[in-house]
């Protein structure tokens, strides 16, 4: 089952005790769900739109994928965990894109390294990168392949620091 989010508009500025956001959540290439969460604390919300249920997706993700440790908290796969894991993705994504525009970063030995350009153009910085460290994989000329491991490090990263 893949699951995906289209349509992903989150309102940080209405964003209290959770994200305030509104998605299409599409599952093997078919819009299933409207998502939403009105940033108040409560749970989200999906109003179905396609065949499948949410019941069918949780029982999908529990058979599937792993439970996810976030700030010391187990959480066991759910359709609400797996929308905030794929938002948490997009997050850190469009971030990573901002950050390559001024900066080159690098996987190495499976961390995300950030490398200012100071001056220097990135061709140049790449340059000196791969002379020093030739099984680096540069983000910046890398495929999506390459960007989506290194938000995945990244996320992992950022949940291990948090106490998980």
């Amino acid at each position: 089952m893949h699951i995906e989010l289209r349509k992903l508009r989150v309102v940080a500025a209405l964003s209290e005790e959770t994200a305030c956001y509104t998605a299409e959540v599409w599952i093997d290439g078919v819009r299933s769900f409207a998502a939403s969460n009105r940033g108040h604390g409560g749970a989200d919300d999906y109003h179905r739109l396609g065949s499948v249920t949410e019941a069918e997706v949780n029982a999908w993700l529990r058979a599937n994928r792993t439970a996810r440790v976030y700030r010391g908290v187990t959480l066991e796969p759910s359709l609400e965990h797996e929308v905030a894991h794929l938002m948490d993705v997009a997050e850190q994504t469009k971030a990573m894109r901002r950050k390559l525009r001024t900066s080159v970063m690098t996987i190495e030995s499976d961390t995300v390294y950030t490398y200012p350009l100071r001056g220097n153009s990135p061709a140049a910085v790449i340059a000196a990168i791969r002379k020093a460290k030739p099984d680096a994989d540069v983000l910046n000329d890398g495929d999506e392949a390459v960007i989506t491991r290194a938000v995945e490090l990244l996320l992992a990263q950022d949940d291990a620091a948090d106490g998980s």
